[in-house]
């Protein structure tokens, strides 16, 4: 009975010696992307401009035949337009009038830069060895070996009385 004790005992311990080996240590490599996207709009606008006038108005009479320009009654200038200049020879009357340049249409781009940086770290797992499973399960029956062992003196024990 002693021996057998002695045995097992010694078993246990040769078993959990063999389980106290350090474990190689992990190396964790670390990834790093950059996702770059670029996005260009092109944007585009018309402005509207207002209407605009001008207007002139002048009394004309014949002189000798000819028409020539009496009197100016009214000469009116719009926002952009400036007063019409009016020239009568002969039979024909030339009538000019200018205005400022404008600009109607505007067209610009706008750049968009997106930066993505992902890390990706991969995960440890931990799996145990063949030698540490073997233990595991060794243990476990050492354990319910005992149990059994154990309920078996005390049923015996019991019973004697």
């Amino acid at each position: 009975m002693k021996a057998k004790l002695f045995f097992s005992c010694l078993l246990f311990s040769l078993l959990l010696a063999v389980g106290c080996t350090s474990s190689k240590p992990v190396v964790v490599e670390t990834k790093t992307e950059v996702t770059k996207t670029v996005t260009e709009t092109v944007h585009d606008t018309v402005f509207q401009i207002e209407k605009d006038s001008s207007s002139y108005k002048a009394l004309i009479e014949c002189v000798n035949g000819k028409p020539k320009i009496k009197e100016v009654i009214q000469s009116y200038a719009g926002k952009n337009l400036k007063p019409p200049k009016v020239n009568l020879k002969g039979n024909y009357i030339e009538i000019d009038c200018e205005t400022r340049a404008q600009k109607l249409f505007a067209q610009w781009k706008s750049k968009y830069i997106k930066e993505l940086h992902t890390t990706q770290t991969p995960v440890v797992i931990y799996k145990l060895t063949n030698c540490q499973q073997l233990q595991i399960y060794c243990f476990r029956f050492m354990i319910l070996a005992l149990l059994v062992y154990l309920g078996y003196n005390l049923i015996k024990y019991y019973f004697k009385r």
